[in-house]
């Protein structure tokens, strides 16, 4: 090395006292630590962009107003047990000729909940819901948040349907 001028492509580390050069085998250029850095900087951002950062489904809407055949539905013949009928909906029976029905979708970011123990359970942040859609408990995040929609229902003895909001 002439005058102690340092190579500018090197990757090597100067030491003040010797003014020798020390091989650096996996060493970053400059380049490389300012491009992997705003790399992980953007990385941050869509995270950040993605809300709360947890991965699960999409926010959901409830349709259109739905017809259901009981039949198809053959647990829909017992007194209190909560059925997903689909399309976002699920109904109990509460009497010989009558019928609750209420909306799946969570009322804290709009998740899709499942049926399941005869409740409501929410996969985004682990909301439950009562068979009637009352809050058991609320999301992990530690907001506050309110029931499940009660849904209109009607009832056709004739064609033994049931006629969902």
């Amino acid at each position: 090395m002439d005058g102690g001028v340092r190579p500018a492509l090197s990757c090597a580390i100067y030491l003040s006292n010797h003014h020798t050069a020390m091989s650096c085998k996996d060493c970053l250029s400059r380049r490389d630590f300012l491009a992997r850095s705003a790399l992980a900087a953007a990385a941050v951002v869509v995270a950040e962009a993605c809300g709360d950062g947890q991965i699960g489904p999409t926010s959901v809407a409830l349709g259109n107003g739905i017809t259901i055949n009981l039949a198809d539905f053959p647990e829909l013949a017992t007194t209190g047990v909560l059925v997903d009928v689909g399309h976002e909906r699920a109904v109990v029976r509460t009497g010989p000729a009558s019928f609750d029905a209420h909306s799946r979708i969570c009322t804290h970011e709009g998740c899709d909940t499942a049926v399941a123990n005869n409740r409501f359970e929410c996969p985004c942040h682990g909301s439950i819901f009562a068979i009637d859609g009352s809050v058991i408990r609320g999301p992990s995040t530690g907001e506050s948040i309110g029931p499940l929609p009660d849904l209109a229902v009607q009832f056709n003895a004739t064609d033994n349907t049931l006629t969902i909001q």
